[in-house]
């Protein structure tokens, strides 16, 4: 629905348009009338208007000075011109100014009428290009808040072998995702471990801090070198460095960073943090400059709150230019993922044969054995241990000059059976340490337990362990064990009549104020109206 206003200083002019004329079957919501141009501004002032039908000649402020006037206070009104003389320079000025269309007086109603028709046709198209154009404003606006959170998603994809590393899905990404990074760009990966808290969180508390830190670290160890810091599949927090065009990072002003960041988390976040610095990789080999940058942080055991500088470098697979078509390592590494070692090995086995009889040329053998590799180290990654847990450095190595495809398909069997092998008894081995961590809990529940205390009785770092926990059991260490001190606490309170305060030292809490505010948060009671109310049952 629109509004209209007519202008004009003959009144019966005036009331032939407004009264005159049947718009009930047009979309007008309201007509009104003005016999002068500074009444049509006073009302224009105060309502708002689509359609004006002016007279151009009137007295005081002609129809032209009102269209100037509307054109600069009420830019979206269109305006439909009366005149009794056909002068040209009134109807060059009219157009000029942005007037719709112009009608000879007298005036023919069935003719205005439908000229009105196609004023009311182009109000709604240019309603309709406005709200697309400010969906179009909203969903830039909403997309621009999101892109972190998108790009954060596109690297957890990546790093967990779900994005084909294909030269053109990279440029596509990258553009898409305004990743400034060209298809041979280069990353520096930081590990940021959060080895332990200061202080007493739960789980929504600790993922709140963990978010802090990351944004710390992009102030700190970014700064404005592009780049993003995110969390991925595995709750590992790092730092990624774009390179371009052979840009460089001073090392050492990196390092420095780093060691400013740790004592920042310390004095700030109330939370102790080793970084460990990466080898600048090719995107294919970010996945295993990752998991070098793992396997350097679970043999940290002695270093606590430290800057570690990696001294590895990764490698990149190229194209082979002989014909020899290679396989999709990542869909061979899903296969593996999933537990399909023995059909990947006839698969390997396959490709191998084919290859003999194409007689494969040595550049084609060295990429598949890199390809291999790559995703060796991929699957590792992703199921969260070290490569060096299931091959020995003589397996990794042992073929570094490919000679014939029977020689690598031996070595590639070998592989593909000890990895799946590993696949398949992982969850026992997890399950193991899992038990080790929470007997050990309740065996030393009376005592300040730290998560520095747990990892060393496990002999795992303590950052990965809390990773390994709460991936294997859903729940964090610190709210395992808070738990399991207020279910002690309920069955003595319960069973005993001892005070509650030495109830509260007995499970490890030091601070009486401290264990019954979070008693209390846990159960909606406090010690005493717990022990009143369950002993009254009994």
């Amino acid at each position: 629905m629109v509004s209209m206003l007519v202008v004009d200083d003959e009144i019966y002019a005036l009331k032939g348009i407004t009264q005159g004329i049947d718009w009930s079957d047009l979309p007008i919501h309201s007509i009104m009338g003005a016999e002068d141009a500074a009444e049509a501004i006073s009302l224009l002032e105060k309502h708002p208007v689509d359609l004006i039908i002016s007279d151009i000649e009137m007295p005081g402020l002609n129809g032209l000075e009102l269209l100037r006037w509307t054109r600069d206070n009420c830019p979206g009104a269109l305006t439909i011109f009366l005149t009794g003389h056909a002068r040209f320079d009134y109807a060059q000025e009219a157009l000029h100014n942005g007037c719709f269309d112009y009608i000879l007086k007298p005036v023919d109603h069935d003719a205005l009428k439908e000229v009105v028709k196609r004023a009311l046709a182009e109000i709604e198209l240019r309603r309709e290009q406005q709200q697309f154009e400010e969906v179009i404003e909203l969903t830039r606006r909403q997309w621009k808040n999101q892109l972190p959170i998108l790009v954060e998603r596109f690297w957890q994809e990546l790093l967990s072998g779900r994005v084909r590393l294909t030269p053109e899905r990279l440029k596509r990404q990258f553009e898409y995702f305004d990743i400034p990074l060209s298809q041979g760009g280069k990353i520096l990966p930081v590990l940021l471990s959060i080895e332990h808290w200061d202080i007493e969180l739960d789980t929504r508390d600790e993922s709140i801090m963990e978010y802090a830190l990351r944004k710390s670290a992009a102030e700190i160890i970014l700064g404005d070198w592009p780049g993003t810091v995110l969390q991925d599949r595995n709750e590992l927090n790092m730092v990624l460095l774009y390179l371009n065009d052979g840009a460089t990072v001073d090392r050492a002003a990196l390092l420095r960073k780093c060691r400013e960041y740790v004592e920042a988390c310390q004095s700030y976040f109330h939370c102790r943090v080793s970084c460990y610095v990466g080898e600048v990789s090719g995107i294919g080999g970010l996945a295993s400059s990752l998991e070098r940058l793992q396997q350097l942080e679970r043999s940290n055991v002695s270093a606590p709150q430290s800057v570690q500088d990696a001294d590895s470098r990764g490698y990149e697979m190229s194209s082979t230019g002989t014909g020899i078509q290679l396989p999709s390592f990542t869909d061979w590494g899903a296969l593996l993922d999933n537990g399909g070692y023995e059909q990947l090995g006839m698969l390997v086995e396959d490709t191998l044969k084919q290859w003999q009889t194409e007689q494969a040329s040595r550049e084609a053998l060295e990429l598949f054995h890199y390809g291999m590799m790559s995703m060796l180290y991929r699957v590792a990654y992703r199921k969260g241990f070290s490569i060096y847990d299931i091959f020995t450095v003589s397996e990794l190595r042992e073929y570094q000059v490919p000679r014939n495809s029977i020689q690598l398909l031996a070595w590639a069997a070998k592989m593909v059976y000890k990895m799946g092998q590993a696949i398949a008894d992982r969850p026992r081995e997890a399950s193991a340490v899992i038990a080790k961590v929470q007997s050990f809990i309740h065996e030393n529940l009376h005592t300040e337990l730290t998560r520095d205390d747990i990892a060393a009785s496990v002999y795992r770092n303590p950052a990965y362990l809390s990773r390994l926990y709460r991936k294997e059991t859903g729940n964090s260490l610190s709210d395992y064990i808070t738990e399991i001190r207020i279910e002690r606490a309920k069955r003595c309170l319960i069973e005993t009549n001892d005070k509650v305060s030495n109830i509260a030292e007995e499970v490890g809490y030091v601070h009486f104020s401290y264990f019954a505010k979070l008693f209390k948060k846990m159960t909606g009671l406090s010690p005493q109206e717990y022990r009143k109310m369950h002993q009254n049952l009994h």
